[in-house]
């Protein structure tokens, strides 16, 4: 039997806590005030003589702790994120502002059982909540319930066998004649910022940050400096090349003086403004946030390794090795970034025929030219891979390039 005798300092004097594990549960009553290591010895074996014979509840159900409410402990959840130094924290506050405290404010934690969870789920789904929705809201109250059972305010986490609706992930990707409509319908504002996103793979939340200090000018052309991400699972590439397209949409600004190149919207209203425009050019279910998808998908096509499009991405790439993380770039790499976007300056700006945008061919490398074989007149990525085929979403696949006379 083993077992282990606390103490704490009260209003009330020195208080004696048992901690005790009995079948799996955890059990943590309080013996008394200002004993001596006798009394204290003599109350524990009776205390657990009551846990076997089932005359006491398990930890968390004492007088202070039965009391514990979701909403009261919030405050801790928000010191630990701040303590981990989780700088994005709008995502959790809107989920426990609008569902979670609203359902669960005023129920203690240690009462929330696996039936609250199903209720919960279904009656988000039911409101019409999409199972990815759902599955974020859940990583919030789970990481809630868990940093609970750390600080032993609970015992355990029953609503951590409740099954999820599978979620699938959005594969959808803008084709070259929806952006054109876009484009057609679109504010010339709005524009500038889709234009960033094509060419740079940046979500609209980092895109309506972007400073014109951030804009640094070097030897190999301009380059996008970013701050750290807001959270890990957000990541951003700290440095970015620029083509000509996104640098010009970056550079040119009504408001001169504004620190922010993009300060007329919110990500709201970015949100609203790319729906409105959307239902304008018949273009459905189309996020804005697919463009990032868009971006990464005209790389693939255009045969850019898989390392270089993650390091545009901000992402990493798995199974890398150690010498990898001892690697940290250098001119020969960022002529590889800058290469890579430069194909996609040219591929997009022939493909969408841009009217006061003209390519002068001095610029153009033997490298960024197409590739010819005797077959036909050019080359494309799904000579090498047919599972890129996009035909099914009415592709012209970006790598087949016009050759220029």
């Amino acid at each position: 039997m083993s077992y282990s005798i606390k103490r704490r300092l009260t209003k009330k004097g020195i208080a004696y806590d048992l901690y005790y594990r009995w079948h799996g549960e955890r059990y943590r009553p309080l013996l008394g005030y200002k004993l001596n290591v006798d009394e204290a010895e003599r109350l524990a074996i009776d205390m657990i003589g009551k846990i076997h014979r089932g005359e006491r509840r398990k930890a968390g159900n004492n007088a202070e702790e039965a009391c514990l409410t979701f909403s009261s402990f919030l405050p801790t959840y928000w010191m630990t994120l701040r303590t981990h130094q989780r700088i994005d924290l709008r995502r959790p506050a809107i989920i426990l502002k609008t569902h979670l405290v609203p359902r669960f404010g005023d129920r203690p934690l240690e009462s929330l059982t696996a039936q609250d969870g199903l209720s919960y789920i279904a009656a988000r789904l039911d409101a019409g909540a999409t199972p990815g929705t759902v599955r974020k809201e859940w990583g919030v109250l789970m990481r809630i319930l868990n940093l609970a059972i750390d600080f032993d305010k609970i015992s355990r986490n029953r609503l951590k066998c409740v099954r999820l609706p599978e979620a699938t992930k959005r594969e959808r990707v803008a084709s070259l004649e929806e952006l054109r409509t876009i484009r057609e319908h679109s504010d010339p504002y709005l524009w500038r910022i889709v234009e960033v996103a094509l060419h740079t793979g940046l979500r609209e939340g980092k895109i309506l940050e972007i400073e014109h200090s951030w804009l640094k000018l070097r030897d190999d052309g301009w380059w996008l400096i970013l701050p750290p991400a807001r959270s890990a699972l957000k990541r951003t590439p700290r440095e970015l090349p620029l083509n000509r397209i996104a640098w010009e949409a970056l550079h040119t600004n009504d408001a001169s003086d504004s620190r922010s190149v993009f300060d007329r919207w919110t990500s709201d209203a970015l949100n609203k403004a790319w729906a409105r425009t959307c239902r304008r050019a018949n273009v459905h279910n189309l996020h804005f946030h697919d463009l990032r998808h868009t971006f990464s998908t005209n790389l693939q096509n255009l045969g850019v390794p898989l390392e270089v499009r993650a390091a545009l991405l901000g992402h990493s790439v798995r199974g890398e090795s150690m010498t990898a993380c001892y690697s940290h770039g250098g001119h020969g790499w960022n002529q590889q970034l800058r290469h890579a976007l430069r194909r996609l300056e040219l591929s997009l700006s022939y493909e969408m025929s841009y009217e006061n945008y003209s390519i002068d061919s001095s610029l153009v490398t033997e490298d960024d030219k197409p590739r010819q074989t005797q077959e036909k007149g050019w080359w494309s990525q799904r000579d090498l891979n047919p599972c890129l085929s996009l035909e099914r979403d009415g592709w012209r696949n970006l790598a087949d390039w016009v050759i220029a006379a």
